[in-house]
């Protein structure tokens, strides 16, 4: 695949002095994408306040944790439907951990959730694999 597409993090700096930015394949370009879109909050953006997910919306909920995963996968499913165009027939699965992280203070429960999408790269219908854990909710133990 051309390396059509920008690497993030974008390096305004080279830009100013005249350089490329650094470009990368498809594949890289569409997971980047996707963290993006699950690590934003909506209303974080300009162009559109829709863009990102519910995750940040409902860190702590108090909902079960059945629907909340149900939650969030369906509002990264719509997500991804919208602005990630370069996908088709995806399916998302949204797990959840909660682990204890022992310091000589505190111990903390910390959640962590792991997401996964699987997809057709509708250019090249070639299959898309993405799995991504991000920390979320600490608490604290005494």
């Amino acid at each position: 695949m051309e390396q059509q597409n920008y690497a993030l993090p974008l390096a305004l700096d080279c830009v100013v002095v005249g350089q490329m930015l650094a470009k990368c394949p498809d594949r890289e370009a569409i997971h980047q994408h996707l963290y993006l879109l699950m690590v934003t909050h909506f209303d974080e953006t300009r162009f559109d306040e829709n863009y990102g997910c519910a995750l940040w919306e409902h860190d702590f909920s108090m909902l079960s944790q059945i629907k909340w995963k149900d939650l969030i996968r369906e509002s990264l499913e719509v997500a991804i439907s919208r602005f990630e165009r370069r996908l088709m027939q995806t399916k998302v699965r949204v797990e959840i951990e909660e682990l204890e992280v022992m310091s000589k203070n505190n111990n903390y429960i910390r959640k962590r959730i792991g997401v996964e999408v699987k997809a057709v790269i509708r250019r090249t219908n070639e299959p898309f694999i993405f799995f991504e854990r991000i920390f979320i909710s600490p608490m604290s133990i005494d």
